[in-house]
């Protein structure tokens, strides 16, 4: 029986095996899986290399398992992934005013890792299964065979999640509670059939669409980080990234979402490592990083370069890889600073952080610029930072905005150190702010592209004899800020009125 909610009945499915050369189509899952699962028979009792043991046979799929158990789960899940690339396929069909997809369909049968099996959690029940059409058919059957609840306060039945970990959750139908086990379980209902990308709803698989429209299409600009969307609503999805910020409760990560909250804290606060190797005593956060310790056990010659006359080989993918990027000259990312070029984007991280002393709680970000080259996203990195100062501004003491110097003339507010002079204020701090109605606005050469505000302001020598403010605002003569102005030029610094 098909999970309900499914818009396409077995019937109407059509599923195309991609096990290496195997032309088999299937109408239903029942079908497919069990040819799935003649592959995987055949596959066990064919005698291999240690080093090609158990590695995935499907098309343009380069995953390699640590164990028979983890390849069947995983081989599984490309039947289900079949499934969800048809479903794609039908909803772009009913929608030919879509652009085509423009991501790299090479990829498309990449699948995320999936190490354990699938164990229902639901109360009393720990079922497990390798298969993930199998489970979530029978997560569903809990959602419509679970009996309403009434509650006491507005006699209305309601479903109850019974999912472990506390949760509480209510709903008024079978159907609402059906769509929030999906958030349990993970579960993609349909996926792009170009790329491969897999989505929780349709909407979601809509969106992704509607984003593969030419730049000059893009016509919503977000106004923080200057990037483009093709719709409205995508953009106003994004803009709550800038404004929905969650502080972490050990430090002052500012995040923005929920999750993101959750993966820094599992990563960065917590000690917990519940993925094993079963090689050695190592154990890991993630099964990713699992998946890549494991490989450092392999011989010397698990993957050798295809190229002709090149006898490389390595122990892992990834650093095959690397070898592949390295003597293709793929050097993409570049050092908006000091023009240095990397081939990949955390080397170029490294370098902004080592070498230029830049820092930012979040990622830092790149653009793509007209040359080709990918360089720090300015903008975004003066709004991360802008954050950053404005939380602290928040949680520091209010301090008092005018101090006086001895001799009643000029001084500079705001600045937590003394100078002797204006050149050494401007020279030695990053801020120079105080409470006068003139405003300067000054971009320095050493500011990496980011505007310096500074605000002038002069205290007349009749200071304490000063009866008002506008008294105050007249003090503030031409001469004066020329003056002002003479000097920051006189520093190299440029100044616009």
């Amino acid at each position: 029986v098909m999970a309900p909610g499914n818009k396409f009945k077995s019937s109407e499915l059509i599923l195309l095996c991609e096990w290496e050369e195997c032309l088999f189509v299937g109408k239903c899952m029942e079908e497919f899986c069990d040819h799935i699962a003649e592959h995987l028979k055949e596959y066990q009792q064919h005698p291999l290399e240690r080093t090609e043991q158990y590695h995935c046979w499907w098309r343009n799929c380069e995953f390699l398992a640590t164990g028979p158990r983890e390849l069947v789960t995983h081989v599984n899940f490309h039947s289900y992934h079949t499934k969800l690339k048809f479903l794609g396929s039908q909803l772009r069909a009913s929608h030919q005013d879509w652009p085509a997809c423009s991501q790299n369909s090479y990829n498309q049968n990449q699948i995320p890792r999936i190490s354990e099996m699938y164990v229902c959690q639901w109360e009393n029940c720990d079922v497990t299964y390798n298969n993930p059409e199998w489970f979530y058919r029978h997560v569903a059957m809990h959602a419509y065979s679970t009996e309403k609840e009434n509650i006491s306060s507005n006699k209305k039945a309601i479903c109850c999640c019974l999912w472990k970990g506390n949760c509480s959750g209510t709903f008024k139908g079978k159907h609402k509670l059906w769509d929030h086990l999906r958030t349990h379980t993970q579960e993609r209902v349909v996926a792009c059939p170009s790329c491969g990308a897999m989505f929780s709803n349709n909407t979601k698989f809509f969106d992704h669409a509607k984003r593969q429209v030419s730049e000059d299409q893009q016509v919503f600009v977000c106004q923080n980080c200057d990037k483009h969307f093709a719709n409205e609503r995508l953009l106003r999805d994004h803009m709550r990234g800038h404004v929905t910020h969650v502080t972490c409760p050990f430090c002052d990560m500012v995040c923005t979402s929920v999750s993101s909250l959750k993966a820094h804290i599992r990563f960065r606060h917590c000690d917990e490592r519940p993925f094993h190797c079963d090689l050695c005593e190592s154990s890991f956060k993630n099964a990713y990083d699992l998946h890549k310790h494991v490989e450092t056990h392999n011989d010397s010659n698990a993957y050798s370069c295809d190229v002709e006359g090149c006898v490389f080989t390595s122990r892992t993918l990834q650093i095959l890889r690397q070898h592949y990027k390295r003597n293709n000259g793929n050097l993409k990312y570049k050092c908006h600073i000091c023009q240095k070029c990397y081939s990949w984007c955390y080397t170029l991280t490294l370098h902004l952080r080592k070498a230029h002393k830049l820092s930012c709680h979040s990622r830092f970000r790149y653009k793509e610029d007209d040359d080709g080259y990918l360089r720090l996203n300015v903008a975004v990195y003066n709004a991360v930072m802008g954050l950053d100062q404005g939380l602290e501004n928040k949680m520091a003491p209010k301090k008092s905005s005018v101090v006086q110097n001895s001799t009643g003339k000029d001084s500079y507010a705001s600045c937590k150190r003394s100078h002797s002079s204006v050149e050494l204020h401007t020279t030695r701090c990053q801020r120079w702010s105080q409470t006068t109605a003139e405003k300067v606005m000054v971009e320095s050469e050493t500011s990496i592209m980011e505007p310096m505000y500074f605000e002038l302001q002069t205290t007349p020598q009749s200071f304490e004899n000063s009866a008002s403010p506008s008294e105050l605002d007249e003090a503030m003569t031409l001469n004066t800020k020329e003056k002002l102005i003479e000097i920051a030029m006189g520093l190299g610094i440029q100044v616009a009125v």
